[in-house]
């Protein structure tokens, strides 16, 4: 039987990894996949970083995916990126059909060219429903990373309404965190948990010398990346930091918050983002790692990609009490109020270690079981399953 083919509905290929380009970058070695990069789903407004973002994004659609992400994907890889030029204001009838009639014909013809038929179709976007159905596809994944319906600055009623749609054109759903996947399973179809992976080796990595953007920070230094936005508690790191005037908190990676209150704090640091091959550089000049989030609706349903990511650098992790987290507990420092954050981190001003020998080495232990190679195939397992009745698929 000739190995299955993908066809993907997922965030820009290339740009900073998410958990699907993870995944398929290890099946994209044996597997035939047409990845089409989405337009988001928020509305753009009237500021600077969202006219650079629709500038950014026209040019991709105007000079076409294939010319500049062939490059920066592995030659192994059988993936092409396609690039159809979308509209955002989906919440406008008219171009919801527009960008579905754009979409499906792009789609249809790359698949075409590339000589894929009746792909797995998988998506990561509420809004890729409008499109299921139209491509030709033998079954459809909807592979849920987040609570979309909760995202800051999205329109959530046209957002549930997508997913609604999406959810019933379905066949299996893949969530990475229990509260997503209780929620999909209500469906009634076949539904796992996935929990994201790591790169060990990746993070492990060191460098010869520092980070050029932290030499005027002092140490000792707690650091975040990744994006930075309404899920931080800004209220609570303002608190925490002025109580520790004594140590550097350093934000890494793009900012979609108001944080000029953080901003009049001589010891709060906004590198902005760097490039992904940079990080445990980067990371290799703190001594320890942050995640400070406010407890939602939204964050009791997300299972942080970065947590693992951070656990690998073998660096210290202060975190909020995440439900996702928990499973993490033992490699973990965890603060629910101002006061706990504050003297767990008080330890690191004194050189106090803060992981033992057997922690650390147990910690390095549980990662090597979580590399994102094993998690493509345990993907893999899941959506190629049951191919006659779904309903046995068990996970």
């Amino acid at each position: 039987m000739a190995a299955p083919s993908f066809l993907v509905f997922s965030d820009d290929w290339g740009e900073h990894p998410s958990s699907c380009q993870h995944i398929f970058r290890h099946l994209a070695r044996e597997h035939q996949v047409l990845w089409v990069n989405t337009i988001g789903m928020r509305t753009p407004r009237l500021t600077l970083g969202d006219a650079r973002k629709v500038v950014y994004k026209a040019k991709k659609m105007l000079l076409g995916a294939q010319k500049g992400e062939k490059a920066s994907a592995p030659q192994e890889l059988r993936l092409r990126v396609y690039q159809p030029p979308m509209l955002p204001f989906a919440a406008n009838p008219l171009v919801r059909k527009y960008n579905k009639a754009v979409v499906v014909r792009g789609v249809r013809r790359e698949l075409q060219r590339a000589g894929i038929d009746r792909p797995i179709l998988v998506s990561t976007v509420p809004n890729a429903g409008d499109y299921v159905g139209s491509c030709g596809e033998s079954r459809v994944v909807y592979y849920c990373v987040d609570d979309f319906t909760e995202w800051p600055g999205l329109d959530h009623r046209l957002v549930r309404e997508m997913e609604r749609e999406l959810i019933g054109k379905a066949d299996v759903f893949i969530a990475t965190s229990e509260k997503l996947r209780r929620r999909l399973a209500a469906a009634g179809k076949p539904t796992c948990l996935l929990t994201h992976g790591v790169d060990p080796d990746f993070f492990r990595r060191r460098a010869e010398g520092e980070h050029a953007l932290l030499a005027h920070i002092p140490r000792p230094r707690v650091g975040y990346f990744g994006l930075f936005d309404e899920r931080s508690d800004l209220h609570m790191l303002r608190k925490v930091a002025s109580a520790l005037p004594g140590i550097s908190f350093v934000i890494t990676g793009r900012v979609e918050a108001d944080i000029s209150a953080l901003r009049e704090l001589p010891n709060i640091h906004c590198t902005g983002p760097v490039p992904y091959a940079e990080l445990p550089m980067l990371v290799q000049g703190w001594d320890a790692c942050f995640l400070l989030y406010v407890r939602s609706t939204l964050t009791d349903a997300i299972s942080p990609l970065k947590l693992k990511e951070y656990l690998a650098t073998g660096k210290p992790v202060f975190c909020t009490p995440l439900p996702e987290a928990r499973a993490l507990a033992p490699f973990l420092h965890f603060a629910s109020s101002a006061e706990e954050w504050i003297e767990g981190l008080r330890g690191l001003l004194s050189g106090e270690r803060m992981d033992s020998a057997e922690g650390a080495a147990a910690r390095m232990d549980f990662l090597a079981g979580e590399s994102w190679q094993r998690k493509a195939a345990i993907f893999r397992e899941i959506v190629t399953a049951a191919d006659g009745n779904r309903q046995t698929l068990s996970c």
